[in-house]
């Protein structure tokens, strides 16, 4: 109870804002599984919950003599306890109970791609890309069963009598049945490129799985074949069948991957970890190990060649269609690189229960638990049927697994590809692990400190945990060593050198061999080394560029950043032409914008200094500020200073001459008015109000005989006025 009330107080005071001075407080907290994706793992997985634990141990069963197998494609085992093992190398290995490797089966064939165990124990085998059938009796003989059958023999599934064997081909999509004499039919033809997998059920229908348009068929007796689901990926690679219904496992190339269009000869640049399809990865094993044949072979043999053209074809129309293809639109529709694990019942209903950006190579079901393996990291999951939690529980530090196998004996056989390596997986934990988790960027130089994290470590376990910082992105020499393994998560702080970027690394040990630690979360909490706000723009009003609407109330803005994301206050201060110091107008405002009334100030010739200060964020003794100066701007009250004069008179109209002066702002407008009646405009001589001095010449309209009054009215840009009046009289005409 108390470790569980620490927990949520974390949690709460973590989704709290911080106090003011505490804002500064910045925190990188890990706890959901996305937050591990670019850590790197050994010997430690991650579940669905974001719980970390140590992985459980693989076991190497066996090593091959000569070659190395690049992929073990499939796995099966006889009555006698014989693991059969099928490669990419065209043999078939047997593995006697002793641990003995022996040669079973030696093909022409490049690729032995599956393999299945009849009731009286025998072996068949399917092959590619001249699409073989091998038959392996009880005593070990082996014979060719039948060939012909398309490029590629992708799965096999014998009926529970084992009268009949069903293989899954590609690349025309057939489904054949072959009699244990050898003979083989067309049992169904689809439209599809592969039938990838084939799986027989307790009544006796049959199902298979295609790559193209991710079809899931069920098969009757006769061959009436009926869509059971199609699936949001183009590829079926794996089914499982069980009394309440069927495992579909999808395997469409991950984010990143491509198809494959190359000859056996250009393949070999295509790697398998690029997320391939099963054609493309059986592709590329051709190429790579026809690449080593043509180093030992003076030439190659005819059938071999056309088979590989065949093949390029094959694998060039499948991209084409699946181009044309589409996807059955779905609630929640996986995203590009994932695939699923779906759960048919036998009443067609559908259920997803599985799904990572992973590609599911192979399922093994075991009491309510399923196992997935899958690639391109060579992870193997458990999913708990009853609680729906997934768990990853071992990792390989290479490839794919392809074929998972539960012995007579209740081991369960792990085999991989990319290399091609034999596992057994052990019911215990393996005894070291350690996560490097991604390097934490803090944007600034800065103080580290508390390091915390929830766990838990049963008797004979322990977890530490380690830090280290350095200041540039991708940890090298420059770097600081790792700090002492910490392992008081109460008092743990981050030991390192002040820095940038920090990382950590947690350590899991367990002498005990069915229990392990469990992480649940690590936060790392620092302070960000203080800087200065800066004012980066300051604005204030051009009175010779606009005019303001009152410009007797100055609007001023500007705007202001701070590298460590403070809550910044202003200062505004003012300083006139010939004065020795600034004057405040504010203090602690908290926008970035201002109108001063200056109507109480002097005219003259001004500026603005606008101070910015983290003091809210900060002891009062860390507190930084950052200024900036404006432009001149003006502020002015005195009155522009007009003189006019009547001239002469020309046809009955007077004409005025004027000049306007305004000491500090440009003249904006004028005007006249004669014997007080409405104002007319009139405008400068060269007829642009552009300076702070403007001439003016001017007619009025043809007047009697009388005295006149004319005032004219000078406007400028800071809002004052100024005016000046002649008096004149107009003589009666001769």
């Amino acid at each position: 109870m108390v470790r569980f009330s620490h927990l949520l107080a974390v949690l709460i005071l973590g989704s709290l804002p911080l106090a003011s001075q505490a804002a500064k407080v910045k925190v990188w907290h890990q706890q959901k599984p996305g937050d591990f994706e670019k850590a790197r793992f050994q010997q430690i997985v991650v579940s669905t919950e974001g719980v970390l634990r140590l992985s459980r141990q693989f076991k190497p069963l066996t090593a091959f003599s000569g070659s190395t197998p690049g992929y073990i494609w499939d796995l099966a085992e006889d009555r006698a306890g014989n693991l059969y093992v099928a490669t990419d190398l065209g043999k078939i290995f047997k593995i006697s109970p002793q641990g003995k490797t022996t040669v079973a089966y030696s093909a022409e064939d490049q690729q032995i791609l599956c393999l299945t165990t009849a009731p009286d124990g025998s072996i068949y085998a399917g092959t590619g890309p001249a699409g073989r059938v091998i038959h392996l009796d009880p005593q070990g003989q082996a014979r060719q069963l039948c060939e012909g059958l398309g490029s590629y023999v992708w799965s096999l599934a014998v009926d529970p009598r084992g009268e009949n064997l069903y293989a899954g081909t590609g690349p025309k999509g057939v489904l054949y049945k072959i009699t244990s004499a050898g003979k083989a039919t067309v049992f169904y033809k689809s439209k599809q490129d592969h039938l990838l997998c084939v799986a027989l059920g307790p009544d006796g229908q049959i199902y298979t799985g295609t790559d193209k348009n991710g079809l899931v068929y069920r098969l009757d007796s006769k061959g009436k074949a009926f869509v059971l689901y199609q699936a949001p990926q183009a590829e079926i690679r794996t089914l499982l069948v069980n009394d309440d219904g069927l495992y579909v496992g999808t395997s469409s190339p991950t984010k990143g991957g491509k198809r494959s269009t190359s000859s056996f000869t250009g393949a070999e640049s295509l790697s398998a970890s690029s997320g391939q399809s099963r054609a493309d990865m059986v592709l590329t094993a051709q190429a790579k190990n026809t690449k080593k044949r043509l180093a030992e072979e003076s030439r190659r043999e005819p059938d071999r060649s056309t088979a590989a053209e065949a093949s390029k074809a094959s694998s060039e129309s499948s991209k084409d269609e699946e181009k044309k293809g589409t996807a059955a639109s779905a609630p929640s529709e996986p995203s590009a690189g994932e695939n699923s694990i779906y759960h048919i019942a036998t009443d067609g209903t559908v259920r997803e229960i599985f799904r990572e950006k992973v590609m599911v190579l192979s399922m093994l079901r075991q009491n309510k638990r399923l196992f997935v393996g899958t690639g391109m990291d060579g992870q193997l999951f458990e999913v708990n049927e009853t609680t729906r939690e997934t768990s990853e529980i071992a990792r390989l530090d290479h490839g794919q697994i392809l074929s998972l196998l539960r012995r007579a004996d209740g081991s369960i056989v792990v085999a991989t590809g990319n290399p091609g390596k034999l596992y057994v997986l052990e019911d215990r934990f393996a005894t070291r692990g350690t996560l490097t988790s991604e390097v934490h960027d803090a944007k600034l130089i800065s103080k580290w400190g508390s390091l915390r994290w929830q766990a838990e470590t049963p008797e004979g376990t322990t977890l530490t945990i380690a830090v280290r910082t350095g200041n540039v992105a991708e940890p090298d020499e420059t770097w600081s060593e790792w700090s002492a393994e910490q392992s008081d998560r109460e008092k743990a702080i981050i030991a390192a050198t002040t820095a940038r970027f920090v990382q950590y690394r947690v350590t899991m040990t367990s002498t005990v061999a069915n229990k392990t630690p469990a992480l649940r979360g690590v936060t790392l909490r620092y302070m960000n080394t203080n800087q200065a706000p800066e004012i980066t723009r300051v604005e204030v009003p051009n009175l010779d560029a606009t005019n303001l609407e009152n410009p007797k109330k100055l609007k001023f803005k500007w705007s202001a950043t701070d590298a460590n994301e403070d809550e910044v206050t202003y200062s505004l201060f003012v300083r006139k032409d010939g004065w020795k110091n600034w004057v405040q107008l504010e203090d602690d405002l908290d926008k970035t914008e201002y109108e001063w009334d200056t109507t109480t100030t002097p005219s003259g010739i001004y500026q603005l200094k606008v101070v910015a200060s983290d003091r809210k964020d900060n002891p009062e003794g860390d507190a930084l500020s950052g200024s900036r100066i404006s432009v001149p701007f003006v502020v002015s009250h005195t009155p522009p200073t007009v003189e006019i004069k009547a001239s002469t008179i020309e046809d009955g109209r007077v004409v005025l001459e004027a000049t306007a002066t305004s000491p500090l702002a440009r003249i904006t407008a004028a005007s006249y008015a004669l014997n007080g009646k409405k104002w007319v405009n009139v405008f400068p001589t060269d007829e642009l109000f552009d300076s702070k001095s403007e001439r003016f010449k001017f007619k009025t309209q043809a007047l009697k005989p009388g005295t006149y009054v004319v005032v004219l009215r000078v406007r400028d840009a800071a809002g004052n006025t100024g005016s000046s009046d002649v008096v004149f009289t107009v003589q009666p005409r001769p």
